[in-house]
């Protein structure tokens, strides 16, 4: 990478000319570069059309097929772990950041009886792509659309995919192999976000790996990696670009659209044309019926689809005899897992205001949960579960309380840190 001056691109320099030669040069199909492709597939096919069972509010792959997974991609990776959780496969892990971000992988049903299931819808589109179009769809989903929550890791830009790929980037820029005995540059890799950032280099072909093996206990262990030219071309050239709000979405912004990097590689890959667009959540009509609790305290409210979430706070408020004097807001994941933050009109810095979001809109199935989250000094937090949608036709015209179990905390003075 130091042809590439990676450290001086980040002033918005050109791509420096080696790296366009390399991406011009460099074919796309089903098996090259890397087994990105082949292996995104394997796993796809894997999760099958009925989905698989899984649990949390994450969607993990199931812990007990972890190892079969493993066995169905093209480099299985070795690990002598009794009960290896999906961190331990840095590969799957990466897969699966991909899966969720892209919206081919999402959940459904109930929490404790929920699947990880591929979006029919999505999947006829993603079969209609060439593999240039898939290749860079993936990437997108990496890089762009893809975040440390969506594998139950800390969201900062810091921690970003992004900048975990600069943090590898780093390692390696002055030199070809980095092994794990070379502590000239610190430790090899650090951390879940690390060790997933080399495995998708490899899957896309920007690096190669060499593994230990693993001793007893152990988990998969990297000896070196190697760089390759095409990831040092594809490095510059995402550097080149000089654009960081592409690259991370902090306080619930929006992602940018699948195809954000067309016009970077579209040069270089005419045959990148189409992209994906991934489904809308669908609007949910007839009567919402909400326990709401706070503690041991709990109410149920009732609502049409078409009351905004502004209605239901001031309802909630209501019903718990709380003053509506401080900010408050409704915390949620999106279809691909990410923390959506949706928060009254009073603040500026969230995805969307509680005065525009219909109940309807909201990407919750039944038995799933939400957080209201009121007065961030005291930090009173409520759970709002979708207990279920009744489409029978109904004259309710704004949400109302029909059930209440138990006294409502004092607001002030002997509150919730008594």
């Amino acid at each position: 990478m130091d042809d590439m001056r990676i450290e001086h691109v980040w002033l918005g320099k050109s791509v420096p000319v080696t790296a366009q030669r390399i991406l011009h040069g460099q074919e796309i199909d089903e098996d090259q570069p890397g087994t990105i492709l082949r292996d995104f597939t394997a796993l796809v096919e894997f999760i099958g059309q009925d989905g698989l069972k899984t649990t949390g509010k994450y969607c993990f792959l199931p812990q007990g097929r972890l190892d079969e997974l493993n066995e169905r991609m093209s480099r299985p990776v070795a690990h002598a772990l009794k009960r290896p959780q999906q961190r331990s496969f840095p590969h799957l892990q990466g897969l699966f950041l991909i899966l969720r971000a892209s919206g081919l992988g999402i959940g459904q049903g109930k929490p404790s009886s929920r699947r990880l299931t591929i979006d029919p819808e999505l999947r006829a589109s993603w079969c209609e792509l060439n593999p240039t179009e898939r290749y860079f769809a993936l990437l997108e989903s990496w890089l762009i659309q893809g975040s440390p929550e969506i594998i139950a890791e800390r969201a900062h830009i810091s921690n970003s995919c992004y900048m975990s790929l600069i943090w590898v980037v780093q390692k390696l820029q002055h030199c070809q192999t980095l092994a794990s005995t070379d502590h000239r540059h610190g430790e090899l890799l650090y951390g879940v976000m690390q060790s997933m950032t080399v495995a998708l280099m490899e899957l896309f072909g920007w690096v190669r790996l060499e593994y230990e093996r693993p001793a007893a206990g152990e988990g998969a262990k990297i000896r070196a990696i190697e760089r390759l030219p095409l990831g040092d071309a594809m490095v510059a050239t995402l550097i080149a670009c000089e654009s960081a709000d592409l690259f991370w979405h902090g306080d619930g912004e929006q992602s940018p659209q699948f195809g954000a990097l067309q016009p970077l590689f579209q040069p270089y890959f005419p045959e990148w044309q189409r992209t994906l667009v991934p489904s809308s959540p669908p609007y949910r009509e007839g009567t919402h019926v909400w326990r709401v609790s706070l503690g041991r305290v709990w109410r149920r409210i009732v609502s049409p689809h078409d009351s905004s979430l502004d209605q239901l706070a001031m309802t909630i408020l209501d019903a718990f005899e709380f003053d509506r004097d401080h900010l408050y807001c409704f915390v949620l994941r999106d279809p691909s897992g990410r923390e959506l933050r949706i928060a009254c009109p009073y603040e500026t810095d969230a995805a969307a205001c509680t005065e525009d979001v219909c109940l309807g809109e909201l990407p919750l199935s039944e038995g799933e949960a939400m957080k209201f989250i009121f007065d961030y000094g005291d930090n009173w937090e409520f759970t709002v579960q979708l207990e279920s949608v009744e489409s029978r036709k109904s004259t309710l015209r704004r949400p109302k309380v029909t059930h209440r179990s138990g006294d409502p905390p004092a607001q002030y003075g002997s509150g919730q840190w008594d």
